[in-house]
C-alpha cells in the first residue's frame, strides 16, 4: 500500500479519503476513538479513524467506563506539554483493553514532551501505548496568537494526518523517547501548575453589551461553568482552559484578560458549531 498511498498524498486526495480507505480496510476490526475537542480540531482528526468517535465529556456521564477492543485510540489538544484535565480523569475512571492503542495529540506551535509525558501518565493508569504521535494544526490559544494570521499558515496538516493514518492502518509501533523532547520535568510542571489552577471567572471577562443570552457558552462547556440567574450571564467553576466559550460565542462577547486579537475567534472548518454542542454539552 505505501506506494499508492503516497501517490494518493501526492494527488492532493483529502485525508477523509484515506481514513475512508483505512475504514474499509479495517472492517473487519472494532476499534473505539475517544475524543476531547473546544475547537474543532482533535474532532476532525478523530473523525479519520472512526466514523462515530466517542466524545470524553459524553463518556463521562456513564456509570460502566469498561472498553475493549482490537484497537483504541485517543485523540485530545496538548495543553501545556500535557492533556487536558477533563481527558486525565476519564484515563483514570476507565479500563482499557485492546492489543493495540494509540494516541493523536494535536498541537500548534511546539510538541514539546507531551508525547513523552502521555505515555508516562497513561502507563500509570494502565494503559500500554503502541503508538503516539503529534499533529501541527491551527493554534487556538488567544493570549500568544493571532487566529486571523493563523489560518493563513500551512501547517501541512493533511500530509502530516496521512502519514499517521497509514501508520496506524498499519499497527506500527512508535512511541517517542526522552531524546525528542527539550523541556525538563521541572519547566514542565512550573508549566502545567500556571495553566491548570485557572477558574473560569478568573479566566473569562463578559462584554455584557455584546451578550444575548444565546446560551451558546454554556452549551459547549465541558464543565457547566454557565448559567443565567434573573436574566443574567452567571460564570462560575473550574475551568478546563479550552476557551469553546469564548471561540464559540457568535457574538464574540466572552474575552480574556490578554488576547493578540480579541476580534479574531477559530473552529475548524469542517467542524460545525452543533458539533461542539453535542461533543461538550452538559
Amino acid at each position: 500500500m505505501g506506494a499508492s498511498f503516497a501517490a494518493t498524498v501526492m494527488a492532493g486526495i483529502a485525508p477523509r479519503t484515506h481514513a475512508a480507505l483505512l475504514k474499509d480496510r479495517a472492517a473487519d476490526k472494532k476499534r473505539l476513538v475517544f475524543y476531547f475537542t473546544a475547537t474543532g480540531n482533535s474532532l476532525f482528526v478523530a473523525r479519520q479513524f472512526s466514523d462515530a468517535p466517542l466524545s470524553i465529556p459524553q463518556e463521562l456521564k456513564k456509570e460502566e467506563l469498561n472498553y475493549e477492543a482490537d484497537e483504541i485510540g485517543f485523540v485530545f489538544p496538548d495543553y501545556a506539554a500535557s492533556a487536558p484535565m477533563i481527558v486525565r480523569d476519564f484515563v483514570t475512571k476507565a479500563r482499557f483493553n485492546a492489543p493495540f492503542i494509540f494516541s493523536v495529540i494535536t498541537f500548534g506551535n511546539a510538541a514539546v514532551n507531551v508525547a513523552e509525558w502521555w505515555d508516562s501518565f497513561s502507563k500509570e493508569k494502565g494503559i500500554e501505548n503502541t503508538y503516539i504521535n503529534t499533529i501541527l494544526m491551527v493554534d487556538n490559544y488567544l493570549p500568544v496568537f493571532d487566529m486571523n494570521q493563523q489560518i493563513t499558515i500551512d501547517k501541512r496538516t493533511d500530509e502530516n494526518l496521512a502519514r499517521i493514518i497509514e501508520d496506524i492502518h498499519a499497527r506500527k509501533q512508535f512511541v517517542p523517547t526522552s531524546e525528542m523532547g527539550f523541556f525538563n520535568p521541572e519547566m514542565l510542571k512550573n508549566m502545567q501548575d500556571q495553566h491548570f489552577s485557572m477558574t473560569s471567572d478568573r479566566l473569562l471577562t463578559l462584554k455584557e453589551d455584546r451578550c444575548i443570552q444565546c446560551e451558546t457558552c454554556a452549551n459547549v462547556c465541558p464543565h457547566r461553568n454557565f448559567s443565567l440567574v434573573d436574566g443574567a450571564l452567571r460564570i462560575s467553576g473550574k475551568c478546563e482552559f479550552c476557551l469553546a466559550c469564548v471561540h464559540n460565542c457568535p457574538q464574540k462577547a466572552l474575552a480574556l484578560q490578554r488576547e493578540r486579537n480579541p476580534e479574531a475567534r477559530y473552529r475548524h472548518p469542517d467542524i460545525s458549531l452543533n458539533d461542539i454542542i453535542r461533543s461538550n454539552r452538559q
